[in-house]
């Protein structure tokens, strides 16, 4: 079977966050950016750590809390 190229799991990102060399990667929430990554493979990013991914795993946006809004928000880069 063939593996991904190259999936965008941070589509919000400025610089995008990419899933690389997987078995396969599911969207699963759109609005909360959570994507399932089967069959390991390689996260990268241009402003974070390179991270091997060894097994099945979700991947989903960061959110921080903000007191100004008494909410959480996305994390922005």
């Amino acid at each position: 079977m063939e593996k991904v190229k190259r999936i965008n799991v941070a589509p919000s990102s400025t610089e995008g966050h990419f899933v690389e060399k997987a078995k396969k990667v599911v969207n699963l929430d759109d609005i909360n950016e959570t994507f399932l990554v089967e069959g390991g493979g390689v996260l990268t990013t241009k402003n974070h750590t390179t991270l091997e991914i060894k097994d099945d795993c979700l991947i989903t946006c960061q959110t921080v809390y903000n007191p100004f809004l008494k909410a959480f928000e996305k994390s922005r880069d």
